[in-house]
């Protein structure tokens, strides 16, 4: 590895170093004399007077000799000279014989290699001083350390102190160089590394350095937030660093106008200036802090800029599973001037410069199934990398009835949608009736949202597969004991292409009827080409306690429509996809819907059966259910349900990777009387 070592020198303190200079001292530093003028306008007057006496002696000579009149001439010129220098403030400065050096040798990660190496470049340079000279070593990384303190006998063998070694930051090193040289001798440092700093602006610090001869006052940062609302005003806060006690004006703009002005104070180190900031109009904005110290070398350096957006009346896209389930959230929305867009699933936008017209996102009671894969990822990733906002409220179709389980959405959500395992409940029988859809990509599908079914069943529950092939049963109902064996039974079995569900239908009836199970159920995929009359048989087989649901894959508007009327018959639910890479979360969903009817049907202590955001007293629907929802990370619970699960709560995440964005958001989770609130927080 390739090290480099830089060095340079301060001219903070007596005497600065000139190439100019001739005489040297033993050890080879030069030696200049300076002057310093607090008033050179008196110069220029006493060279005037200086002529003026010339003049005056050469035109009126005095009366005596030409030697004692060239004496007293001399004499008059030299105490003029000396009244014109102590009035234009003139000092004479000199450079100290001695010097005090401190190496700044870097430990980061990119030279762990040549530590050994380094060490003894260091060691070589503090052995090269002479006299009375002085030298310290500062090791440093992230962060700088004082590995060696600045004296006549610097004691140094080997690094002893560690700093951080994940970045390198050359710039803070040389400030704590800075701090620590005497003021008495000349300063020099010399930096030891391999020259590629990430952190900091080394050169600047380097020629904050070498102006250190002068006062110098810089802006360090200005902090304010990205964004504000409409109306808000933004707290500006201002570092100023300065290497010397002073004061100055401070001006403080919004754009070009001038908000402030006001004179302060600046003590050698860190000052913070504070402004409050109240932009009128939506849009982005500059705000600016002009410094003009009293005492100062560069004034480049005094001018800081931080840019923030104000944005317009909020934005809330809201999608709701079905018509009319978010009137009440439209209208607790409009109370509080936030403007919402509803719509449905299927008119969700499709990409993230779409989603990015609003600040948040509420889903009303919506099943996976409904948004797809892909708006799910969007969502995801909306949320996690853009800082976008999102609630998630519950119902009958969403959460674990909802089939949110191993989608993008239970990732998005401070709750797992899962059953727990201590949790007793009752065992469900599910009895899946597949058929081909003529095509090998609708197969295929098929078989992917029974093998999703399969997923969502535990060993306590009993599961039946017929293939439509008039053999009877692929898989006999029976309790799901091995879910490999069960799988590779649905991807090895042949499907059939029935004149009539009735056979299988029929067989699955009798099977659920001798089973033992408080959830009996029935679900039929397929095209829907198979037509028979299907009422009477379906309708019975609801009667024994055994509901019905369908979903069609590929089918043709007369085939979907058999498959609707079987749901209906069922009391089941229907589905048909526009997209087959939907169809296992379908079939995921109609698991998990089955699953929900095991918790407990009673309302939870205290938690009322009003929605206050609808303003009329009603069941809150789902709400009083177990949907198998359980908190992961850092949730905070609002409302409880009688076994300890959260039935509302709030998770507060960082969320935002690009664009700078680093703020508090909220997510409320299934509790309507939290609905408002929790869109609100979102939006702070």
């Amino acid at each position: 590895m390739g090290r480099r070592r830089a060095g340079g020198s301060s001219t903070s303190g007596p005497g600065s170093c000139s190439s100019a200079c001739s005489p040297c001292w033993p050890n080879g530093w030069s030696s200049i004399v300076g002057f310093e003028l607090t008033l050179p306008l008196a110069v220029g007057l006493g060279l005037v007077a200086l002529v003026g006496v010339a003049v005056i002696w050469w035109r009126l000579p005095p009366p005596l000799p030409p030697r004692r009149a060239r004496l007293s001439l001399g004499l008059r010129l030299a105490i003029l000279a000396l009244l014109v220098g102590a009035l234009a403030g003139l000092q004479v400065q000199t450079t100290p014989t001695t010097q005090s050096l401190v190496v700044l040798a870097d430990l980061s990660a990119s030279v762990q290699g040549a530590l050994d190496s380094e060490a003894g470049d260091v060691r070589q340079v503090l052995s090269g001083r002479s006299g009375e000279d002085r030298a310290g070593v500062i090791t440093f990384a992230r962060d700088p350390q004082l590995e060696t303190p600045v004296g006549t006998s610097p004691s140094f063998t080997e690094f002893q102190s560690r700093p951080n070694p994940h970045y390198t930051d050359v710039a803070a090193a040389l400030r704590l160089a800075g701090s620590i040289l005497p003021t008495d001798t000349r300063r020099h440092v010399v930096v030891i590394g391999d020259g590629r700093p990430n952190l900091g602006d080394a050169l600047a610090e380097a020629r904050l350095l070498r102006a250190e001869a002068g006062p110098e006052v810089y802006i360090d940062t200005i902090d304010a937030p990205a964004t504000l609302r409409a109306g808000q005003q933004a707290d500006v806060l201002a570092h100023i660093v300065s290497n010397i006690n002073t004061s100055g004006t401070a001006r403080w703009y919004l754009d070009r106008t001038l908000v402030a002005s006001r004179n302060v104070t600046l003590v050698s180190g860190d000052t913070a200036l504070a402004q409050t900031i109240a932009p009128a109009q939506p849009g982005f904005h500059a705000v600016r802090l002009v410094i003009e110290p009293v005492l100062d070398t560069y004034a480049e350096n005094d001018l800081g800029e931080a840019l923030l957006q104000v944005q317009g009346t909020p934005r809330v896209l809201v999608v709701e599973g079905a018509p009319g389930r978010a009137a009440g959230l439209d209208a607790a929305l409009a109370s509080i001037a936030m403007d919402t867009v509803t719509i449905s699933p299927a008119s969700l936008p499709r990409t993230a410069a779409d989603l990015a017209a609003y600040q948040a996102v509420a889903l009303v009671n919506v099943p996976a199934g409904a948004l797809g894969p892909d708006a799910m990822a969007l969502l995801q990733a909306s949320v996690r990398d853009l800082g976008m906002g999102m609630v998630v409220i519950g119902g009958d179709e969403s959460y674990g009835p909802g089939g949110y389980a191993g989608t993008p959405l239970e990732t998005l959500l401070p709750v797992q949608i899962q059953l727990p395992q201590d949790m007793q409940k009752p065992p469900v029988a599910v009895v899946l009736a597949l058929e081909s859809t003529e095509s090998s990509q609708g197969d295929q599908v098929l078989r992917g949202a029974a093998e999703a079914v399969v997923d969502q069943l535990t060993p306590r529950d009993l599961v039946g597969v017929t293939t439509g092939s008039g053999t009877g049963f692929a898989v006999p109902l029976s309790p799901l004991t091995d879910k490999a064996s069960v799988k590779r039974a649905i991807e090895g079995s042949g499907l059939g292409d029935p004149v009539s569900y009735a056979p299988d239908l029929f067989s699955a009836a009798q099977a659920l009827s001798a089973a033992h199970a408080s959830v009996k159920h029935i679900i039929l995929l397929g095209d829907g080409d198979a037509m028979d009359n299907y009422q009477s048989l379906v309708e019975s087989t609801h009667a024994r306690g055994i509901t019905v649901s369908a979903i069609a894959i590929g089918a043709d508007p007369t085939g979907a429509g058999t498959m609707q009327q079987i749901a209906g018959w069922g009391k089941g639910r229907f589905y048909q996809s526009n997209n087959l890479g939907d169809i296992p979360q379908l079939g995921d969903s109609r698991s998990a819907q089955a699953l929900d009817r095991r918790g407990h049907d009673h309302p939870p202590p205290g938690i009322p059966r009003g929605d206050p955001a609808r303003g009329a007293a009603r069941p809150v629907s789902g709400a009083s259910r177990l949907r198998g929802n359980h908190a992961q990370g850092r949730l905070g619970r609002h409302l409880q349900k009688p076994a300890g699960r959260p039935l509302a709560g709030n998770l507060g995440v960082r969320t935002g990777k690009g664009g700078g964005l680093d703020q508090r958001r909220r997510r409320t989770l299934d509790a309507r009387p939290a609905e408002l609130a929790a869109v609100q927080s979102l939006l702070r």
